[in-house]
């Protein structure tokens, strides 16, 4: 029975994610999703509340692996002590990857189709991360400009999430490498500041 429960709920899932897809959150149809599944409206409110549940279940996990990753990866930088190093970077492209290998249908909804769900700023939020996680970097000296700051994070933010989602597999690993490299490395000696 439980077998049988799981086997339902992953049904409506995978309908949720062809119609988030196609339409977006804000007009996907929740009685599109349960025909689709074959799963009547009733028996579908079983599993999920609605549909910014069943968005949950499409996109959490890779929205928390997104935010994660991000303080992994500057936690890797400062904790070097040597830059932005070409370790760093291949570390940095190890869990994007990852990210993209296991969730890359959720990261495409999370950057394109959730207008209108508690996710609509993801893009935002990942940028204010990347930016306060860069200024950390800087604090020690009198660092960049701020907005040149927010520029990066911003711009870094853009470059991986369209590599993540638009480029071909084949070549992922090395154009996130070369756009990682190009952003950061030497960054202090390149925007005024010493990062370390």
């Amino acid at each position: 029975m439980q077998y049988q429960k799981e086997e339902v709920r992953q049904r409506i899932i995978e309908a949720a994610f062809n119609e988030f897809e196609k339409n977006g959150f804000y007009r996907a149809s929740i009685l599109q999703i349960s025909s689709k599944a074959k799963v009547p409206i009733g028996n579908l409110y079983r599993y999920f509340k609605g549909k910014e549940a069943l968005f949950h279940a499409c996109v959490a996990d890779a929205y928390e692996l997104s935010l994660q990753i991000v303080d992994s990866v500057f936690e890797k930088w400062l904790s070097s002590g040597s830059g932005f190093s070409a370790e760093t970077a291949e570390y940095s492209v190890e869990l994007l990857t990852r990210l993209s290998s296991e969730h890359s249908r959720s990261i495409r909804l999370l950057t394109e189709n959730s207008s209108g769900s508690e996710y609509a700023d993801f893009f935002n939020e990942i940028t204010e991360l990347g930016y306060r996680k860069l200024a950390e970097s800087f604090a020690h000296a009198a660092g960049p400009e701020e907005y040149l700051l927010k520029v990066i994070a911003r711009n870094v933010t853009e470059g991986v999430l369209l590599v993540l989602t638009r480029c071909p597999e084949e070549k992922r690993k090395q154009v996130m490498y070369d756009l990682l490299i190009f952003y950061f490395k030497d960054l202090g000696e390149r925007v005024g500041g010493n990062a370390e």
